[in-house]
């Protein structure tokens, strides 16, 4: 069986996150900054309920930890596992993020409003008789 000290060794945390002192500094980081820190770069007011580590699960000091809400945590823990984060889409649909691959440069096959591949049909669509 596992001790507390091994699985803190095993992830890099010197504070067990189910433990009281950890809970104790969650507690205080949220209550001394109670908004999301990312939502508020972007001109929102959204409540923090997280507190994310900046420099990795070891440092615990406060200038490390940063109040997030649950949708910017999981995204800031995906980017810092090296995966692509895209933030959302606006009310067409379309990605915000201007890295995001549908808002690279098109190809000029795809430039064009009509549809590919359907030239001959459209051809012929105008030789039919008018009802």
């Amino acid at each position: 069986m596992r001790t507390l000290k091994d699985k803190r060794e095993a992830n890099g945390r010197t504070l067990a996150l189910d433990g009281a002192a950890w809970r104790k500094l969650r507690a205080s980081v949220l209550r001394g900054e109670p908004l999301c820190r990312h939502c508020q770069a972007r001109g929102l007011i959204v409540v923090a309920t997280e507190v994310d580590h900046r420099n990795g699960p070891s440092d615990n000091r406060l200038e490390s930890l940063q109040p997030l809400c649950k949708p910017c945590h999981s995204k800031q823990t995906m980017r810092d596992m090296g995966h692509n984060v895209y933030p959302g889409c606006d009310a067409n649909g379309m990605p915000i993020d201007p890295s995001h691959p549908w808002n690279k440069e098109k190809s000029p096959a795809t430039d064009s409003h009509k549809p590919t591949g359907y030239t001959s049909l459209l051809a012929n669509c105008n030789d039919l008789p008018k009802k």
